[in-house]
């Protein structure tokens, strides 16, 4: 996209308005070109720009209108898997593709501008889940925000690029049966995805379709606590991915997509690159209620649109990309997961596969070790630009808490009322990454339109709240260290050190999400298994599954770009071999 770095906020906007308007259809070329002119803009680059946008909304405009009944492929969602398999799949002239987004095109300001992330929560670009009351969270209900929206959740989430761990992916390729999946492999497919600008790295790609960096001109905290690890004995790396994914703990700013200031998304990286091609059309504000059967074998979807009903055709594969909590519910309504409960929400039978929705997994993070600052900042990039990895305990193979400065006053609910932190407070937050905790997705009801109960049971397991309170005590141990003091007036929560049912209920009521719903569609190579290692649907022909609900563990990583390396794996299953 057009380079903005040299603009002022007030024109920065403007062009994003013009963008915007271009895609939409809302505007001609011409009259985009007029508006950027004025605004200051000229040169090749931005003609590009314009050629590039203009292509898109015709092609997509055309391939709509024309809807075909019977595409080669069907690809269910728009996240982050979504758009890296359609990206390399639309390099076959030979296959025709059709993408389902129920939500809009990736065009409101809050997704275009990093620092704007958190505006896009609980809004129509959300779908708005909440997880149900438990006692794990002190009876309290959790909200699990997911993308409705073009590029799902990794154009409303924060835009951390963090690779999964060797461990994580050894574990799949055990327990799928197949080395397709272990690191050694997966590092020749994670390269293939990145456009690295960082330090050099064997570790590291730089021809990729993803833009990554190191936080740009971070806060001020972000290097401050860098240093105060440093001082603490805890490693600090050049890189957040590279050599901390054999295993290691370390800290080191994040790896952001920010490319000149606005989100790179996965939409943006691979999807858009493409959606100028006559074999991809992209149908939105579209929803998908259930997968189409003939006995044993998926046929097409049956879509709802304009509250009108029909059916599409798949002459080769349906590909659910929908999401920890949508795919499941989709393979639920169409008849394929635990008898019994889909006799009890009347869904009749197709294939009993009695772990679909079952294995429910996500990262909880706790809001929050808050500091009020001698002198307020306001937050850059993302808001958050340095973090770490630690072992809860020092005989795990790979870290299990993900520790996140914030430059907000980020607390749960319970914690905000309790402690009341000033506008200008910034976080040390620790995430629990490897959850021993498991829950599940439960359909409502057997009408597409119904939410599905999402019962995930944070902090069940004994284990996980020893590690979320070690997590605690290493944020205080920082955010306490002589060399925050310049940053820190005084300590706002929790304000001392906790022990026993004070520390118990600190991280209960404390306890949020990272919004990386997983493992509920999990891989395997035993009979109850939903997917194989080529995330074929077992019992079911001509249907696969490329998101995170295929993960067998969830990766001890923001999810973003492990569900990128499966919809890069898809896309090499699907692909003639040479």
């Amino acid at each position: 996209m057009f380079d903005k770095r040299n603009c002022d906020g007030k024109t920065d906007s403007l062009m994003d308005r013009l963008e915007r308007s271009l895609i939409s259809g809302k505007i001609t070329r011409r009259r985009f070109m007029m508006g950027a002119v004025a605004l200051g803009f000229a040169g090749n680059s931005l003609a590009a720009l314009a050629d590039e946008l203009d292509a898109i909304r015709a092609n997509q405009d055309k391939g709509v209108r024309n809807l075909r009944k019977s595409y080669d492929y069907i690809v269910v969602g728009t996240g982050s898997a979504a758009c890296a398999l359609v990206g390399r799949l639309a390099s076959r002239a030979d296959a025709s593709i059709l993408m389902i987004e129920a939500g809009a095109w990736d065009v409101a300001p809050s997704v275009l501008d990093p620092r704007e992330w958190f505006l896009n929560l609980g809004t129509e670009r959300d779908w708005n889940d909440i997880a149900l009351p438990s006692p794990g969270t002190n009876n309290r209900a959790i909200p699990e925000h997911m993308g409705r929206v073009v590029g799902g959740g990794s154009s409303i989430n924060a835009t951390i690029w963090a690779r999964p761990f060797r461990q994580d992916l050894d574990h799949w390729a055990q327990v799928a049966g197949d080395d397709v999946w272990r690191y050694e492999a997966a590092l020749k497919v994670m390269k293939r995805m990145e456009s690295w600008q960082g330090p050099p790295s064997a570790y590291r790609g730089t021809g990729g379709p993803v833009w990554c960096q190191p936080a740009q001109d971070p806060h001020p905290v972000a290097p401050a606590m860098l240093v105060a690890c440093k001082t603490l004995g805890l490693r600090v790396f050049d890189d957040l991915n590279g050599e901390r994914e054999e295993g290691l703990e370390g800290f080191a700013l994040m790896n952001q997509i920010i490319k000149d200031g606005r989100r790179n998304s996965m939409a943006r990286a691979y999807l858009y690159p493409v959606l100028s091609k006559p074999n991809v059309t992209l149908l939105t504000g579209c929803h998908v209620n259930r997968v189409l059967l003939s006995g044993d074998t998926a046929t097409g979807v049956e879509i709802s649109r304009d509250s009108k009903l029909s059916a599409l055709a798949a002459d080769q594969e349906v590909i659910l990309c929908a999401g920890g909590i949508n795919t499941p519910k989709l393979l639920m309504l169409s008849g394929i997961g635990d008898e019994k409960h889909l006799k009890d929400v009347n869904v009749k039978l197709a294939v009993h596969s009695p772990e679909v929705g079952q294995n429910f997994q996500d990262h909880l993070l706790h809001g929050g070790c808050l500091w009020e600052p001698q002198d307020h900042l306001p937050h850059r990039n993302s808001g958050a630009n340095a973090a770490g990895f630690i072992k809860s305990n020092s005989d795990l193979a790979a870290p299990d808490i993900n520790i996140v400065q914030i430059e907000l006053p980020y607390a749960s609910d319970v914690i905000a009322k309790q402690f009341d932190p000033p506008k200008s407070a910034w976080a040390l937050c620790s995430g629990l990454v490897a959850p021993k905790s498991r829950g599940e997705i439960r359909l409502r009801s057997s009408k597409p339109e119904d939410r599905p109960v999402v019962d995930a049971r944070f902090l069940s397991h004994p284990d996980d709240v020893k590690a979320m309170a070690r997590g605690i005590e290493v944020c205080r141990d920082i955010g306490n260290s002589q060399a925050m003091k310049a940053y820190v007036k005084r300590e706002v929560a929790p304000g001392k050190a906790l022990r026993g049912a004070e520390m118990e209920n600190f991280v209960r009521n404390g306890a949020t999400t990272y919004f990386h719903q997983s493992g509920t569609c999990r891989m395997g190579s035993d009979a109850d298994a939903v997917v194989d290692s080529r995330l074929r649907v077992n019992g079911v022909k001509r249907l696969r599954i490329a998101d995170s609900s295929v993960m067998p563990r969830i990766a001890s990583v923001a999810t973003m770009a492990t569900c990128v390396y499966i919809g890069e794996q898809m896309a090499d299953f699907l692909m003639p071999q040479a």
